[in-house]
């Protein structure tokens, strides 16, 4: 089983996001909606996946990112609106593992999280 926790504020995307990958074979899906409730679910489960948003209130996601692959060894996967190449190679050097701009098809999504 394949544990992923989707980190995103905006309920509309954090439901979508949530329901297509809830139905892949395989995922067990989690939701957070900021850095401190992240902190929480990554307390209480075993997560192998975080896809994070970067827009985030508190903390963003670049921060969270740094902090995460500093400490753990979980994919990132960024799935943000901010798309100029310099967000991407920021992005990219901060941690995570794929940059995907929004709006994107959940399958590219599934498929960057498979891999």
């Amino acid at each position: 089983m394949k544990k992923v926790l989707v980190v995103e504020d905006n309920e509309d995307l954090l439901d979508e996001v949530f329901f297509h990958l809830g139905r892949q074979p395989g995922y067990s899906v989690f939701a957070a909606r900021d850095g401190s409730e992240l902190d929480a679910c990554l307390a209480a489960q075993t997560i192998d996946v975080v896809v994070l948003d970067l827009g985030l209130p508190g903390e963003d996601g670049i921060d969270i990112a740094r902090r995460l692959r500093r400490d753990t060894a979980l994919g990132i996967v960024m799935l943000t609106a901010r798309g100029s190449m310099d967000d991407r190679i920021d992005g990219l050097q901060t941690g995570a593992d794929a940059y995907l701009v929004k709006p994107v098809d959940m399958r590219e999504l599934v498929a960057v999280i498979d891999s």
